[in-house]
């Protein structure tokens, strides 16, 4: 049976593109911190379009510690599509809808979605993740962009989703319940945000870690980055999230009179060299392993 309270609730839901679990766990994020703890958790997409088509139709990064505590409820998972095999594990909210988004839609809430990489680019007609909304903000850089490393690599303020976190509140609260989704930019290569800065020095590594990117290549020796260079742009990420997390406490604070079911997580992780490769969109542990907060706001 659906947890009644937990299926009314409005909910806000948010990915950290990319965002590593061991970054996760190293920055002081005390915003997500309300929400519960940190749970290591294991995606079933190795980048953003999978990661998120799965996330779409209930399938969360699941913990691998095992069931989730929500709003004094024990849970094996947040939602579950009439869709999936046939399980015992207990579910707070099942759904029939094709989408959470249809699911939602189809309870009257007012459904809004942002995005930032280039995968939400709802201008883009070979975008297809918008179109699940049938309301959609895009603040990122254009998906036909020049893709090279000296374009890619930029100072990025407003074009962060998160920068937006009154707009965003107030388009939800003029509905008396909301379904509100976030992809969240800022812990995407390059990292870049109020709280990290380029300098002269992580220019050029974020230079070339997206030619390790772009290869999806086994990087040798003269090739790869050093256990130092791999710390100051791992340093960049952690600083990108305890940014977001600045701003998620800003949304998190307009929407709090609501007390929605708020669930965060990456949709997937990167590598730094731990398999040989950097970046994502290919198997290995590391690019797995993703962080998950669930929490009700004012639970505690």
């Amino acid at each position: 049976m659906p947890d009644t309270d937990l299926a009314e609730r409005s909910v806000v839901l948010v990915t950290l593109d990319s965002c590593r679990y061991d970054v996760a766990a190293s920055a002081h994020t005390p915003n997500l911190a309300k929400l519960g703890p940190l749970l290591r958790a294991e995606s079933p997409g190795t980048y953003t379009l999978p990661a998120h088509a799965a996330l779409f139709n209930g399938f969360l990064p699941r913990p691998v510690s095992g069931a989730l505590t929500l709003d004094g409820n024990t849970v094996d998972a947040v939602w579950r599509s009439a869709a999936a095999r046939p399980s015992k594990r207990h579910a707070a909210i099942p759904f029939d809808g094709p989408t959470l988004m249809a699911h939602y839609s189809e309870k009257d809430y007012r459904v809004v979605g942002a995005g930032g990489v280039t995968f939400f680019d709802s201008s883009d007609p070979a975008n297809g993740l918008p179109k699940l909304f049938s309301e959609f903000h895009y603040f990122g850089r254009s998906s036909r962009a020049p893709a090279t490393p000296e374009a890619r690599v930029a100072e990025r303020g407003e074009d962060l989703p998160l920068a937006h976190t009154r707009t965003l509140a107030d388009l939800c609260l003029e509905a008396e319940r909301f379904f509100l989704f976030v992809n969240c930019s800022s812990t995407h290569i390059p990292y870049t945000t109020p709280f990290s800065p380029l300098t002269d020095r992580n220019r050029e590594l974020l230079r070339h870690l997206y030619r390790l990117h772009d290869s999806q290549q086994a990087a040798s020796d003269e090739k790869a980055l050093t256990a130092d260079d791999i710390e100051v742009l791992l340093g960049m990420q952690r600083r990108a999230l305890e940014w977001a997390d600045t701003r998620l406490g800003d949304l998190f604070s307009r929407l709090s009179t609501q007390r929605p079911l708020v669930v965060v997580c990456a949709d997937h992780s990167e590598e730094f060299g731990e398999g040989d490769r950097f970046g994502h969109a290919h198997p290995h542990p590391t690019v797995a392993t993703v962080p998950l907060w669930c929490g009700v706001l004012g639970e505690g």
